[in-house]
């Protein structure tokens, strides 16, 4: 699905690879909790590894904690693989794969414990970070964390709110490293690295963590193909056979609002779908000739 989130609406701060603000950030790498920057630790502490078992692999890697039970990683995990979890409170407890959200790159898993989750802030434009990234030692042993101070944000941020990546070379920073996140003076996640070296807002990740696992691990489908319509709305082209759409609506119906949210673009159309469970009932108001319509549609799941 390829979509433009608009952060007004959406509350997403998107990011871009771009040269770093304030020049090289060198990194370091603390052996213990205690070798970090105080306002880092107790976010540094909340890290849950997760023990995937696949047949013939085990890999371990990091996973930021949400509320609700819900943890999230960058590292695709396939649905036949054995998950556990461990902190230094809880040792191997089960992992439930959830989804994946392929938009921004991350995994949505539900933890077998209850585990304290982070404390999240919103994303600054430009200011002074601490960018931490957990460096796996296995399953039983606590992680190593590479840090640096860095700045989150160009000093003019766009529409989408546009933010750099740490882009020095890989020595000297955290570049090459997944999984990090962004924590500010006062010791809260602000934004989270994802695999692709995009920084996004720590909050609206857990918004669609919380999304994907309200929609059984989806995002949410119409079951139309269609395209902008000269003067706004989603012009349907095509209706999926067995989709949600396919008693409701038909060729030539222009989509102009979904439960209010109005489609103008097909970006905002997208985005509606994208911030809504699947298997939620909607209200979708269209245009068939000239007659202004609406029905109520049961979503269905983004493959």
């Amino acid at each position: 699905m390829a979509l433009a989130l608009i952060a007004g609406a959406a509350g997403l701060t998107l990011t871009h690879n771009s040269n770093p603000a304030s020049g090289a950030m060198k990194a370091h790498v603390a052996k213990t909790l205690a070798q970090l920057p105080a306002s880092s630790r107790l976010a540094a502490s909340h890290t849950v590894t997760l023990t995937i078992t696949t047949p013939g692999h085990i890999e371990n890697l990091p996973a930021m904690v949400l509320a609700n039970d819900l943890a999230v990683t960058t590292t695709p995990i396939t649905t036949n693989a054995l998950i556990t979890g461990s902190t230094t409170t809880h040792l191997n407890f089960p992992v439930t794969l959830i989804g994946r959200d392929k938009v921004m790159g991350f995994s949505i898993v539900k933890l077998g414990a209850k585990i304290a989750p982070l404390t999240f802030a919103p994303l600054p434009a430009s200011t002074t970070v601490l960018a931490i990234s957990p460096l796996m030692q296995g399953s039983t042993k606590p992680p190593l964390y590479a840090w640096a101070n860095t700045t989150l944000g160009d000093p003019t941020v766009d529409v989408h709110g546009v933010i750099s990546y740490l882009s020095t070379q890989s020595n000297a920073n955290l570049n090459g490293f997944t999984d990090a996140i962004a924590i500010n003076g006062a010791g809260d996640v602000v934004a989270v690295l994802s695999g692709n070296h995009q920084w996004y807002s720590a909050q609206f990740v857990a918004r669609i963590a919380n999304i994907v696992a309200t929609g059984r691990g989806c995002h949410a489908s119409l079951g139309v193909i269609g395209a902008a319509e000269q003067g706004g709305g989603v012009r349907v082209n095509r209706v999926i056979p067995k989709s949600p759409a396919q008693w409701h609506l038909k060729v030539g119906d222009v989509i102009t609002a979904i439960n209010g949210h109005a489609t103008d673009t097909f970006s905002a159309y997208s985005t509606v779908l994208y911030l809504t469970p699947a298997y939620s009932q909607v209200q979708v108001s269209y245009v068939r000739r000239t007659s202004q319509e609406h029905t109520e549609i049961t979503l269905g799941c983004a493959l």
